[in-house]
């Protein structure tokens, strides 16, 4: 995907009226108020799925002028997200600077890869959950997700798979709970971790990788442009709009069901009234117009969660994933 293309598709919704801004209204019950620009910290590459939802908050926020001051995207990309919890946390307690984050937030500390994770943070919000689709090049032999299967089993070497993703992140899980249904051993599979989906998409497409396990949002535009072929999705049933014709695993025999979910967070020791603010600017941003035309467009599930409710999901999913990674032999 172009990233000018991306850019485009991100800020489009910017081209729609705003709405007007009133501090009396919008800030009354707020008690902080930003007093210099926002920082949006996105801990991969321009590109991929959680840039897509960064640059997303941005437009929104902008355009309904719910942020009196203005909001920029910094990307911080590498170890897994590890980079851009460390620029959050280098502005402890200012909620001037927040995060999109994936399941790397959780996944790290008990991989070992970091020892830096969701005790480090504010939880602020759910936003989306998203289908993590296997593709391969369009000129691949591989057509359908047997014959990806097929090839596994004759020869688990043979194939090279990119992710977008550190190890235990959202797109390594993915791929090694359905290698695990397809009855094989995920430590045998030749990974490659990119800090993108974007930047695992571009290697696919380059034919340095026989598949890629990435988000959806990633995908549609090269595989409608025939570029890619999308073979699987670790779905319960069959997705919908521009993904209806892509088989889940389990039509294909393995029993897999997986999706990842996209979150903000700020520094740690974030005041209460810094997370009133932005509670109060997040509730409205998820119900905007724009928003909801970004959820679909971008093929992400509305998963709403306000900064309490935030918390209680992400150490539930710490607990669930625990003994999960442990049994895929990722636990340390």
């Amino acid at each position: 995907m172009r990233r000018s293309e991306f850019l485009r598709g991100a800020l489009g919704i910017a081209a729609a009226g705003a709405l007007p801004w009133s501090a009396g209204t919008a800030f009354a019950a707020e008690a902080w108020q930003p007093k210099r620009p926002i920082e949006v910290v996105v801990p991969s590459a321009p590109g991929g799925g959680l840039d897509l939802v960064g640059r997303t908050l941005q437009a929104v926020i902008q355009q309904n002028h719910l942020s009196p001051r203005p909001v920029t995207v910094v990307n911080r990309p590498g170890g897994g997200g590890t980079v851009g919890i460390a620029y959050l946390n280098s502005h402890m307690g200012d909620g001037h600077y927040v995060s999109v984050q994936a399941l790397p937030l959780v996944t790290n500390s008990i991989t070992g890869l970091s020892k830096v994770g969701l005790d480090d943070v504010t939880p602020l919000a759910v936003f989306v959950t998203e289908q993590v689709l296997f593709s391969v090049p369009a000129n691949s032999p591989i057509k359908s997700g047997k014959d990806l299967v097929a090839m596994m089993r004759k020869d688990p070497g043979s194939v090279s798979f990119a992710v977008s993703s550190s190890p235990g992140g959202q797109s390594h899980v993915a791929t090694a709970m359905w290698l695990k249904a397809a009855g094989q051993d995920p430590k045998k599979l030749k990974i490659v971790f990119f800090d993108s989906g974007g930047e695992a998409v571009t290697a696919l497409m380059g034919e340095h990788v026989t598949a890629a396990a990435t988000p959806a949002g990633t995908v549609v535009g090269p595989s409608q442009s025939g570029q890619l072929r999308l073979i699987g999705v670790p779905s319960e049933t069959r997705l919908t709009g521009a993904l209806a014709g892509v088989p889940t695993w389990k039509e294909q025999g393995i029993d897999v069901d997986f999706s990842t979910w996209r979150v903000l967070v700020g520094p740690k020791n974030m005041t209460p009234e810094e997370i009133a603010w932005w509670d109060n600017v997040l509730q409205k941003a998820t119900s905007s117009p724009q928003w909801s035309a970004a959820v679909t467009r971008n093929l992400w599930s509305p998963a709403y969660k306000n900064s309490a409710a935030t918390r209680q999901f992400l150490i539930g999913e710490r607990t669930r994933l625990t003994p999960l990674l442990a049994e895929l032999g990722l636990a340390k």
